[in-house]
């Protein structure tokens, strides 16, 4: 490889990683000098953040030398994250498919983490379901169209093995979703 194209490569490496950089910065320095660090550590532990997010506001922060507060940030996190560590917001992680960063500090962990558990079963189902029902209606769409014998018998073929992938999913799903009733149904949390 020549020179040129060795540094054009180099360059191009060097750039993407300050790009990364940048894109991790949480706040910018006026952010950093104006922010209310208790409401931040809240709005953080409320998102489900883990409490070593601070770290990625330290970072930010020192390279316009000011300091965070993280006793602050702290207490806000503390109040925040009892706020979306509930069964209730499990449910509600789990069901939209968000992932959870482990966050919940222990005494709360158990209710909110079953909870995630059984909704997120449900969610990774449904999208197995609608995967499977789209590689499907491709098979399908490829066999419309096909012309030669041999690729009718073998899309034939895996048509058939799809549909019993499809019915797997289905199975799945349905297995979700009754653990997901059984578990709203016992823990009287709201569905």
């Amino acid at each position: 490889m020549d020179g040129l194209v060795r540094f054009g490569l180099r360059a191009g490496v060097l750039a993407a990683g300050l790009l990364a950089l940048n894109a991790c910065a949480t706040l910018n320095e006026d952010q950093c000098r104006e922010v209310s660090w208790q409401q931040l550590g809240y709005d953080d532990g409320q998102a489900g953040r883990h409490s070593s997010h601070v770290d990625l506001h330290r970072q930010a922060c020192q390279r316009y030398n000011i300091t965070v507060d993280a006793t602050q940030w702290r207490d806000g996190w503390e109040s925040g994250i009892r706020r979306y560590c509930t069964p209730q917001n499990g449910l509600n992680e789990g069901r939209a498919g968000r992932s959870y960063a482990n966050s919940c500090p222990a005494e709360v962990r158990a209710g909110f983490e079953d909870a995630y558990r059984v909704a997120k079963a449900v969610h990774d189902a449904r999208a197995a379901v609608e995967r499977e029902n789209r590689e499907m209606d491709d098979l399908l769409r490829k066999l419309r169209e096909a012309k030669d014998r041999d690729q009718i018998n073998r899309l034939q073929t895996e048509i058939s093995v799809k549909r019993d992938s499809v019915r797997n999913a289905e199975f799945r799903l349905r297995d979700a979703e009754r653990n997901y009733d059984f578990y709203v149904y016992e823990t009287r949390v709201r569905g």
